[in-house]
This record gives C-alpha cells, sequence and structure tokens, in this order.
C-alpha cells in the first residue's frame, strides 16, 4: 500500500468508527484458574508451664519466607509506557532527519549529538518495554528517515544484547544512525514508483561509498574514530558469504558492528514498504533471515538479532489458542513464542475492546501462528485499515 492511498483509508476508518455499535462485550481478561484454598490446620493445644528449674527449650528457627512471584505486566502501566516510548521516538526522528539534511552540507557537528541520541535510546530500551515496538513506524514522506531512525533502534538493542561496553555501543549508534547517509544522493530513485530495474539498483549500491566520504564533512569526530567508522560505514552493506558490496568482504574481513548493523538495516528494509513493493510480515522475516545464518548474514549476529525480537517481533499478527487475534507489543526475553500481547479481534474477526495479555503470565492461551496481513485484509478489512494508518510517522 502507497502512503497516497492512506487519506482515503482514514476517511473510511473515521466513518466506520462514528457508525459502528459494539458488537459484543469485551471478551474477560485472560487468567489462569485460581488456586482452591489451602486448609488451615487447628493450632496445638498449649503446653503446660514449663518450671524455673528447668531451661526452657530453644524457640525453632522462624520459618523462611518464599521469594514472591514476579507480577504480571500492569495494563495502565503498558500504556502509559508506550505513550513514553512515541515521545522518545519522535525527538529521535527529529535527530535523525537533522543528521540527513547536516551531512549533506560542506561541514556540521553531528557526532556528538548522535552520541547523546545513542545514550538516551539505549537508556530507553533498557528501561521501556514499549519502545522496541516504536520500530514498526514508516515515514511517508521519505522512506529513508524512518528507515534510519528503526535501524539506529534495532542495532543498539543487539548491542545491549551483546553486552558492548558505552564507548562501542555509542559507535555502534553513530555507524547505524549514518549507515545510509549516501542514499540521500539518490531520492528519485529510491521514492520512484514502480519496481527498481538492475540499472537502479547497481547505482544505488554506490551509496554505501557516498556515504563513507561524507564523515569527512563532520568536523567533530575524532580521526581515529572516523577511520572505524568509515570501515565500518562501508561493510554495512556487504555479507558473510561475500555476496554483498561495494568489496564483497567476507567472514573475519567485516567488522562486528558492521556485522550488527548489516541485520539490524535488512530486517528493518523486509518489514516496511518501499514505494516499489509491499512489507514482508515480521515473522516471515525473520524466517528468512534464519535460514540465511552463516550465509548471508553472521550467526552470532542472526543470534542476536532473534533474542531481541524474538520469533513474533513487535508488530507481529498472531491467533491465539482462544481464537482471537492478538497484535504483538512486547518480547518476553528468552521466551520466543509467549510475548506480551494485545487482542484486538474477537474469533469471529469482529473489533474487540483491546487488553493486555502476558502469555509468559498466561499458561492456559498460547499462539497457535502468525496472521498475514493479506490475511487480515480479507477478514476484517476495515480493522486492516486502521492498523496500516496507524503505522504511518506523519503529522496529518
Amino acid at each position: 500500500m502507497r502512503f497516497s492511498d492512506l487519506k482515503k483509508i482514514k476517511a473510511a476508518a473515521e466513518s466506520d468508527t462514528r457508525a459502528a455499535q459494539p458488537r459484543r462485550e469485551a471478551p474477560p481478561v485472560l487468567a489462569a484458574p485460581a488456586p482452591a484454598p489451602v486448609p488451615v490446620p487447628a493450632p496445638p493445644p498449649a503446653r503446660e508451664a514449663v518450671p524455673a528449674a528447668v531451661p526452657a527449650p530453644a524457640a525453632p528457627e522462624p520459618a523462611r519466607q518464599a521469594a514472591p512471584k514476579p507480577k504480571p505486566l500492569p495494563q495502565i502501566p503498558f500504556h502509559e509506557s508506550e505513550a513514553k516510548a512515541k515521545e522518545i521516538y519522535s525527538r529521535l526522528m527529529g535527530q535523525a532527519i537533522s543528521f540527513l539534511k547536516a551531512v549533506d552540507q560542506p561541514y556540521c557537528e553531528k557526532y556528538e549529538s548522535v552520541l547523546a541520541a545513542s545514550a538516551l535510546a539505549a537508556e530507553t530500551l533498557k528501561n521501556n518495554p514499549a519502545f522496541l515496538g516504536c520500530t514498526v513506524q514508516s515515514t511517508a514522506d521519505d522512506y529513508l528517515r524512518g528507515h534510519t531512525l528503526n535501524t539506529f533502534i534495532l542495532a543498539l538493542a543487539m548491542g545491549l544484547e551483546g553486552g558492548l561496553d558505552s564507548r562501542e555501543l555509542g559507535l555502534l549508534g553513530f555507524c547505524a544512525m549514518a549507515h545510509d547517509a549516501g542514499m540521500t544522493e539518490y531520492a528519485p530513485i529510491y521514492n520512484k514508483a514502480g519496481r527498481l530495474d538492475d540499472g537502479d539498483f547497481s547505482e544505488m549500491s554506490l551509496h554505501a561509498e557516498a556515504g563513507a566520504a561524507k564523515l569527512d564533512r563532520i568536523v567533530d569526530i575524532d580521526h581515529r574514530i572516523k577511520d572505524r567508522a568509515r570501515r565500518i560505514i562501508l561493510q554495512t552493506h556487504e555479507r558473510a558469504d561475500g555476496s554483498g558490496y561495494p568489496d564483497r568482504a567476507t567472514g573475519e574481513e567485516l567488522d562486528p558492528l558492521a556485522q550488527i548493523i548489516s541485520i539490524a538495516d535488512a530486517y528493518e528494509a523486509m518489514t516496511h514498504p518501499r514505494a516499489w513493493r509491499e512489507a514482508i510480515d515480521p515473522p516471515a522475516a525473520v524466517k528468512e533471515l534464519i535460514e540465511k545464518e552463516g550465509r548471508g548474514f553472521n550467526a552470532s549476529a542472526v543470534k542476536m538479532l532473534i533474542a531481541v525480537i524474538s520469533i513474533y517481533p513487535p508488530g507481529s499478527l498472531v491467533t491465539l489458542s482462544t481464537g482471537e487475534t492478538a497484535r504483538v507489543l512486547k518480547v518476553n526475553r528468552g521466551l520466543l513464542s509467549r510475548p506480551v500481547v494485545e487482542i484486538v479481534l474477537a474469533p469471529d474477526f469482529s473489533e474487540a475492546a483491546p487488553q493486555l495479555a502476558d502469555l509468559r503470565e498466561q499458561p492456559l492461551v498460547s499462539i497457535d501462528r502468525g496472521l498475514t496481513f493479506s490475511e487480515l485484509e480479507e477478514m476484517n478489512p476495515v480493522y486492516a485499515g486502521k492498523l496500516e494508518l496507524s503505522r504511518w510517522w506523519t503529522d496529518w
């Protein structure tokens, strides 16, 4: 779907919302059955008083209390986290737009500001469970802006997962922000409607070298850091098997940070629309990247990405064992198929009152399968239009 179609969808969705009446009561919140009450034994009979000459028996040690179980994710705080995440995402979007404009100037000071943005994004990733889900957004006027920011956030999430120290994490964030800086010279090609031909792709492949060259315009970066940053940016489109560009570098020739950015860039590109193609559903993109492990992409980088986004990444649509349709909001670390979801459609695909369900805390509920966006369009086209509309970062 192209952005030019969205205003029609927006108008139709708003009209449907005004006219629609509630189709059914909201489904009950999913919860495990309450345990049966445990009978409390009667207290033992009181002992006779012990004579003063006889020492009293030692008092028994107090019973150790069991560690409290983790509480389920509260519904209201998570939505508050979403609001804060969107606010920070909007601020960082301004940084990405400003950076892409600045590097087209003869000189600029952007290194320190991108380091500050990296620190903010990393801290938000650690403390805000909704922030990673913001990367489902696409920018309407120029895809490169959203792609730059989303790749930046995904790469930092992978860097945190890999245990990078603050210096390496800052460099990773800067290079992720700059990895497609050379693409600004090819806007007429990448914004062209219709499928690109081999000549278009061949010309755009020069952007890696163009982006590396633009580092010389950034005057507040140390030359030693600049040399490594240039190498990383050149290598973000290389592949472990030598099938990438511009130098067909392989394996150990590739900088570890370049390999992180490489797969973050690929996943983001696959799961977001372009002027010439539709987006791929996130679970299908994950499957394809796993299949390329060790060939197109470094195996450790693939594992880092899966640890961060799981097999049902934020933004995925899934069908639950209850028959309901849900949207994945947050990955539960170490539980690939039990994320936090928002139930949005009833088993008959009618729109339901949204409610959160943390599948880590709901042992009786599971994900049956991923639901493709084309299936959703067939079963509930109005809701599909609303969802499509919500994924565009724009001011109407």
